[in-house]
């Protein structure tokens, strides 16, 4: 499945929800819940939660485009490709924990392995060289999708990407590789921070704060 396609697939589950309403009225009554983490509207807290999932889905591809070609650019492609791979692979071939789910809930599940498997990614990238890969904060709209979705169903995918996360450094270990740290040393990766000024703290960017996290 290519780019187009996932973007074609998105484009026809929001025309599918707009005449259906199935999975704005599950956020309905996640709401609640929501509230205690960040600032709903008073009124119309679904259609809210409704746009941030659709906004949700619709940058997960997008993000893993843009991180694709900042990282070959940087020389970091070898070691961005398999993650950015196995992002879409979430999309193009859903593991078999999705089976029965459909339309626009079935991609907010996919879109939240992959922004779940960028987050790892990025703790781990931190951790190691003391400086984050991608420089978007994700953590607060990933935790507002995981309270929407609901547990236990949603930790079961967060084990989903730790196991991507696991199998990913079993096959690359960039961190011992003498170019990885001379590119490192050098701060080279200045387009990569560039490239990630186009996506920042999207709850907040959209009226969603928090004084928890």
């Amino acid at each position: 499945m290519s780019e187009q396609e996932i973007e074609f697939n998105i484009h026809q589950a929001v025309a599918e929800e707009a005449s259906t309403g199935h999975l704005r009225q599950a956020l309905a009554s996640r709401a609640g819940q929501v509230a205690r983490i960040v600032d709903l509207p008073e009124e119309q807290a679904d259609e809210k939660l409704l746009e941030f999932v659709i906004r949700y889905i619709q940058d997960a591809p997008r993000m893993l485009d843009d991180l694709e070609s900042a990282a070959s650019e940087a020389g970091l492609g070898d070691f961005v490709e398999p993650i950015v791979r196995v992002a879409r692979q979430f999309f193009t071939m859903p593991p078999a924990e999705l089976n029965g789910s459909a339309g626009l809930a079935s991609l907010m599940y996919e879109a939240y392995l992959a922004h779940r498997l960028l987050e790892e990614v990025n703790e781990s990238y931190i951790n190691q060289v003391g400086q984050p890969l991608t420089p978007m904060d994700m953590t607060l709209s990933n935790v507002i999708i995981h309270t929407l979705i609901g547990e236990p169903f949603a930790n079961d995918l967060d084990k989903l990407t730790q196991a991507a996360v696991s199998r990913l450094s079993g096959k690359t270990d960039p961190y011992g590789n003498a170019d990885f740290k001379a590119f490192i040393d050098k701060k080279s990766a200045d387009n990569l921070v560039h490239i990630w000024r186009r996506w920042p703290s999207m709850s907040g960017e959209m009226g969603l704060t928090s004084n928890l996290l």
